[in-house]
């Protein structure tokens, strides 16, 4: 039987872990976490097979998914070096080229790989095998062993180079969690918020969403697609710009860009 080792089993790792136990259940899981309590977790709830704080389950692995935080994956790539060696190798984070240039170092010839899915909630309590049916997961090759194990638990993988996705989820997901912050930390240092908090219903829980997620992993996010981002976040700044002057000129043409963004959200909704 096929072995998959899981390196990190947080709310990623722990969700693909699950996620191909149920639609593969001949395969062999086995799991690594530093945190003694994840690992005590992982057993008692049948997310893996055999768990430790080491990277040692690796040696037994034949493909290794490692679902680490950016923050932590230089430590891990380190510590895998000569064990992961001839393995096929993949990550699950949110960025990809300073993490394959971070694996080459180690002598790691990583497949990048990330999965476009998640939850603003964090940690293997919130796993959910769930999570990636239907989801697009970028891999910067086509590596047989991984492609089968991506689409085994329902996503849909796309290859794609690492530069080209670092600039492409700068817009598609990195920056909405930078304008969900700046929208709620723009609300909350009003001297009204108390006020107006009472009154926050969906339109205030659509957009502060993203913004509820786990700070350390959005801030390793931007530290790695930084020149990315600033260049988003000055298109959406601009942007901005065009509403507000259409705004205080009361330019009946506002209604023309309200209508074109409409469109363009549809015709995204029924790719």
């Amino acid at each position: 039987m096929p072995t998959v080792a899981v390196v990190g089993l947080g709310l990623m790792g722990s969700s693909f872990a699950l996620a191909l136990k149920k639609a593969r259940p001949e395969i062999v899981i086995v799991g690594s976490d530093r945190n003694p309590l994840v690992v005590r977790k992982a057993l008692d709830r049948d997310v893996v097979s055999t768990a430790n704080t080491d990277p040692s389950v690796v040696e037994m692995a034949d493909v290794v998914f490692v679902g680490a935080p950016i923050s932590a994956l230089r430590e891990v790539f380190a510590r895998l070096g000569a064990i992961a060696e001839g393995k096929p190798v993949t990550d699950m984070a949110s960025t990809k080229a300073s993490v394959v240039e971070w694996a080459a170092a180690e002598g790691i010839d990583l497949v990048g790989g990330h999965p476009m899915c998640g939850k603003e909630t964090s940690g293997i309590d919130a796993a959910d095998p769930a999570m990636f049916e239907h989801a697009p997961w970028v891999l910067t090759r086509d590596e047989p062993r991984i492609v089968e194990l991506v689409e085994a638990v329902g996503a849909e993988p796309i290859v794609m180079d690492a530069v080209t996705h670092d600039r492409l989820v700068a817009g598609v997901s990195h920056a909405a969690f930078l304008l969900s912050v700046g929208y709620v930390l723009s609300l909350s240092r009003r001297n009204d918020w108390r006020d107006a908090s009472r009154l926050a219903a969906g339109g205030f829980r659509d957009m502060s969403r993203l913004a509820a997620g786990d700070p350390d992993l959005y801030a390793g996010v931007v530290r790695t697609n930084r020149e990315n981002l600033i260049e988003m976040l000055d298109a959406v700044s601009a942007e901005l710009s065009r509403l507000r002057r259409h705004l205080e000129s009361d330019d009946p043409r506002l209604v023309e860009l309200f209508e074109e963004a409409r469109r363009v959200r549809e015709r995204w909704a029924k790719q």
